[in-house]
Order: C-alpha cells, then structure tokens, then sequence
C-alpha cells in the first residue's frame, strides 16, 4: 500500500524524487560548509541549471525527441557576446535580444530539420552538436575573456536577490507565460500522443519545431549564465553540459517518452547533481566516483520515473 502511496505521489508530481533530494543535499551542503556562499553557488549552479531546462521542451514534445545542441550553442552564445557583440558596442542591454534570437533561430532550424527529413531527433541534433563545435571553434579559436560587463553582475548580487536567480528565473517565467495560451498544452498533448493530437487539429510539426526554437532561447540565457561567472568564451567546453543535462531532466522527473515533466523539475534535477558534485568535494571523493554516481541517479530516476510515463500529462 505504502509503494502504491508513493507511485501515486511520483506520479501527480514528476519532480518529487529531485525535490528531495535537493532539499537533503543542501542540508549536508549546509552542514558541511556554513560559509555556504548563496550568490556565488547559485551562479555556478545556474548554466546547469538552464541547459537541463533548454533540452526539457524537445523531450516533453515526444517521438524520441533529443536536443544535444544545446550544449555547444551555449558555448556560441557566450563567444557571440564576448567576440562580435562587447567589442562592437553592443554588450548592453541590446546584445539580449540579438543572442535570444540567435539561440532561437538555431533551435528552429533543428525542429525544422526534424520535420522535413523524418529521421530521429537524436541524428539531427547530433549532426548539429558537431556543427556548433566547429562554429564555437571557428568564433572562439582561442579562450576568450572580457572584463567589466553588466553580465558579471549576474554573478553576484543585484540588490537584495542573487543575480542568478535572474538567469535561471527568465525560462521558468516564459513557460508560466506559456502555461496561460494554447501552446503548452498542444505540446503536452503531442508528447503524450502525437497521433491523437493531429487527429484533434493540433499541428504536431509546427508544435515540436516551436519546442526546439525554444529550447534554443533557453540556452543562449545559458549562454549569458557562462559569462556571468566564468567571463570567458571558451570553445573547449562546447561539451559541458551535453550529457549532464539529460541526466538532471531525467532526475528532474520529466519522462524521456515525452508528454510529462517541466522545467521546475529541471532545474531541481541540475541542483541536485550540482549539490551532491560540491559535496562529494567537501568530501574529498575522486571525481570518478561521481561519473558512478551520476549514472546511478539517472538510471534510478528513469526506472522510478518511467513508470509514470504512460500515465496522463502532468505539468511539473
């Protein structure tokens, strides 16, 4: 009775097992360096963070949807901003819009692609995967850094709220938004059945494209959280986040089947790995016991998590 509770519970809300883990990482975190730095953990948990929330929409859209450009299209972003735009007079207030759409046009030419050429998600964003690297390669062909930019106030604190939380909170603001149109629950429906859903009216192609393009916005904010605490472009960490960030929007609860989980789930599933990584550093644990440990919490979260898959869309 008390697994059935439990399954019951996992499955009206996906991002539960991240939650608590979160919450009792960050108790031991506390514990074990009350110097605990609020502003500072947040900054360097925050390009995690959002490139686990980048790659959510094209799971949730379903047919085994997959973006692993992600990763290397934060990387762009980030050369983007500290090679063309700061050095050209643009590294205000103006180069936001410019690398939102950027991030969006390259996700959009994924959904596109998709949609035209009917193969797997997983080859088209693979395909481009390596296509951002040789661009991050091309644009950053060395380490680039840039001093005295407003990004670097993301970092730290702006006024009384720590700067990441501006980063971090700017996607999970625009999938409120998305939650009061249409749009959100075409692209539930379609993860859940995309057969269903086109029989019912919904543009199943149109709503999957739109699902990548905003993933893609997503990361160029992850872009923005790069050279908030790192001040540099550096085209060696094109690969970074790739896996990790799978590994934390399975956590997170959202189903690999598509049509379940969010971007809180997410971003709790990022704070999770990222809050056991400092602990297993207070700890003194060599890093190859955390590549076993994160191994572990996926295939736990997907085996716990997978059960729920086949249950009806819940928003996390």
């Amino acid at each position: 009775m008390a697994w059935r509770e439990a399954a019951e519970l996992l499955r009206r809300y996906s991002f539960g097992l991240a939650l608590l883990l979160t919450l009792a990482l960050l108790i031991v975190n506390l514990i074990r360096s009350p110097d605990f730095g609020w502003a500072d953990q947040l900054a360097s948990l925050a390009p995690l963070a959002i490139a686990a929330m980048a790659s959510t929409p094209a799971v949730i859209s379903g047919g085994g949807g997959f973006d692993l450009s992600v990763s290397p299209l934060m990387i762009l972003t980030a050369g983007i901003y500290i090679v063309h735009l700061e050095p050209n007079g643009l590294g205000g207030a103006e180069a936001v819009p410019i690398l939102l759409a950027v991030g969006a046009a390259v996700g959009l030419l994924n959904g596109v692609l998709i949609n035209v050429l009917r193969v797997p998600p997983v080859v088209v964003t693979l395909s481009m995967f390596f296509i951002l690297i040789g661009a991050n390669l091309e644009v950053i062909p060395q380490p680039e850094q840039v001093d005295l930019t407003w990004m670097q106030y993301l970092s730290g604190w702006v006024g009384p709220i720590p700067g990441a939380l501006l980063t971090i909170g700017f996607p999970l603001l625009v999938w409120a938004a998305l939650g009061l149109v249409p749009y959100r629950r075409a692209l539930y429906a379609v993860g859940s059945n995309d057969a269903t859903a086109f029989s019912a009216g919904v543009s199943v192609g149109t709503v999957r494209a739109l699902a990548y393009s905003l993933g893609g916005m997503f990361a160029a904010v992850g872009g923005i959280a790069v050279v908030a605490v790192t001040s540099t472009a550096n085209a060696s960490a094109s690969q970074t986040y790739t896996l990790l960030a799978i590994a934390a929007l399975a956590l997170g609860g959202t189903s690999l089947w598509g049509g379940r989980g969010g971007l809180i789930g997410s971003a709790l599933g990022a704070a999770s790995l990222y809050l056991l990584g400092n602990l297993f550093v207070t700890l003194n644990v060599g890093p190859e016991w955390l590549q076993v440990i994160y191994g572990t919490m996926l295939l736990v979260a997907v085996v716990l998590v997978g059960g729920a898959a086949r249950a009806r869309p819940k928003v996390a």
